[in-house]
Formats: structure tokens, C-alpha cells, sequence
């Protein structure tokens, strides 16, 4: 974990694979759904951070973006053939950037704790997600594929999953 201090300083490497740094990377970037607030960021900034990430670790990444500026994404690293395939499923979409405590895309630590818009909803998971992938499967061949789903928004993330990647 980061130490403890009033900012996280940023990543002295971009594509650093440390969990903390990584989602203190995905915190400061605005990924507001245009949805829920009139002229939000949308995802398009947060996929793109991630598409490199998991490209440079040997994910093959497929981008759907049905709808201008709100893309989301499939990170698969292929495994030898025969085994159980794993998917984990997150959103990229936060919400309003308003009546937060503090500057929301500055990533501060706390008590232990790391704050920052969308550190609980849903950054830390797909933080969390992206480092498992990439440890799993760089860690030894596996038989079936790992799969990253990263979508574009909270809102029927299964149906979105299902209608963007298996139809």
C-alpha cells in the first residue's frame, strides 16, 4: 500500500502494476457518466489508459463502442485450450464529480484508506481486477482464458456484457 499522506503522488511509471498506484492512476482520471450528468467525460479517456495496460501485458483487447464516447472494452488472455474460462465484470462509468470532499480526481490517502470519486464504485474493483488478470496469467499457461469486462456504464452492466461481447 502507498504511504500514508495528504495526495498520492502519481505513478512514477504509467503502467505501473502496483494495485494502490494503479488505482490511484484510475481516480484521477474524469470517466462521469454522460447519462446520469449532462456533459459527463464519459469513458472514453479511462478505456483508453486501460486498453494500453492490459495490451502491455499481453491481453488481447477488443473496444464495442455502440455509442460515441462511451466505449467499453474485453481484455482476454488466451490459455492452452481445454480448461475453464474466468470473466471479471466491472464498470468504467462514475458518477457525479460534484459535493465530493475535496478535488475528486486527486487520489488521497487516509486513516489507510485511499479516497477519490470512484475509489469504491467501482476504480478499486477494476484495479483490483485488472492486477489478478495480469498476475494469473503471467504467473503459468493456463488452460482456459482469462477475460476482462470493463464496460461503459453501471446501469444493466449484465444485459450491456451479454448484448456487447456474446451476441
Amino acid at each position: 500500500m502507498l504511504p500514508e499522506t495528504g495526495s498520492t503522488p502519481p505513478s512514477p511509471q504509467p503502467l505501473d502494476s502496483e494495485p494502490g498506484r494503479l488505482l490511484a492512476r484510475l481516480i484521477a482520471i474524469d470517466s462521469v457518466n454522460p447519462d446520469l450528468v449532462p456533459g459527463g467525460a464519459g469513458e472514453t479517456a479511462i478505456a483508453d489508459f486501460c486498453d494500453e495496460w492490459l495490451a502491455a501485458r499481453g491481453f488481447e483487447v477488443h473496444r464495442v463502442e455502440r455509442r460515441p464516447g462511451r466505449p467499453s472494452l474485453v481484455a482476454i488472455a488466451h490459455g492452452t485450450g481445454g480448461g475453464r474460462s474466468l470473466m471479471l465484470n466491472g464498470h468504467l462509468d462514475t458518477v457525479s464529480l460534484a459535493d465530493h470532499d475535496g478535488d475528486p480526481l486527486e487520489p488521497r490517502i487516509r486513516d489507510g484508506k485511499m479516497f477519490g470519486r470512484g475509489t469504491f464504485d467501482m476504480k478499486g474493483g477494476i484495479a483490483a481486477m485488472m492486477v489478478a488478470a495480469a498476475r494469473a496469467a503471467a504467473h503459468a499457461p493456463l488452460r482456459g482464458d482469462v477475460n476482462l469486462a470493463s464496460l461503459d456504464r453501471l446501469t444493466d452492466i449484465l444485459t450491456g456484457t451479454i448484448a456487447d461481447f456474446c451476441s
